[in-house]
């Protein structure tokens, strides 16, 4: 009895060993950051060395290691990971990937030592390959819903010259709106700041 698999089965088979691949490598990540199995890690001897006597990879492993960066790049790479491994959400999982490996190369380029950095980087090139080989697998699916999102229109109404006169006025309102909420927030938490503020002015 003769065994065969076509090769539509073994291009199936390779799009499928990719997600399980990446979806294990960055589940294993984010759980191990959440965990504290990754970053921080310095002894005693390196936390009292003065900053400027330690490696950049040194600082960098001790800056990672706090919240809430460390919890938001964990589970950040848990979800990626398991939509990777969902047949419905699996492009969702792999255009999530994209800056969540493209950030880690860029950061072992700038602080990991020459041997990792060139490790890493191929490393981590052959992941953006990967996923690069899902999207063009699932391009019939993928494409339709790139055009779109390019088809999308900007602006749905026709306005006139004058009305776009007020897009610098709506442009500073929003930007302070962010600023009245922080005067709520300071008043709530700590009243004694705005009655002072208030003391000032008057």
């Amino acid at each position: 009895m003769k065994f065969q698999i076509h090769n539509e089965k073994i291009h199936d088979l390779i799009i499928l060993s990719i997600r399980c691949l990446l979806a294990f490598i960055f589940l294993s990540y984010g759980i191990g950051k959440l965990s504290n199995g990754q970053f921080g890690n310095l002894t005693t001897k390196e936390l009292s060395t003065p900053i400027q006597e330690l490696s950049l990879f040194k600082v960098g492993w001790y800056l990672f290691d706090h919240q809430p960066f460390k919890y938001f790049i964990g589970i950040s790479q848990i979800i990626a990971s398991l939509l990777l491994l969902h047949r419905k959400t699996v492009i969702i999982g792999a255009l999530m990937l994209i800056p969540i490996i493209v950030n880690i190369l860029v950061i072992d380029l700038t602080i990991m030592p020459k041997g990792l950095k060139i490790a890493f980087t191929f490393r981590l090139s052959f992941y953006l390959l990967f996923i690069s080989a899902l999207l063009y697998y699932y391009r019939e699916d993928l494409l339709p819903l790139l055009k779109r999102l390019v088809d999308i229109k900007a602006i749905k109404l026709v306005h006139t010259k004058l009305s776009y006169m007020l897009v610098p006025v709506f442009m500073i309102l929003l930007e302070c709106s962010s600023s009245v909420f922080k005067l709520i927030y300071i008043a709530a938490t700590h009243p004694h700041h705005i009655w002072e503020m208030i003391k000032s002015i008057f």
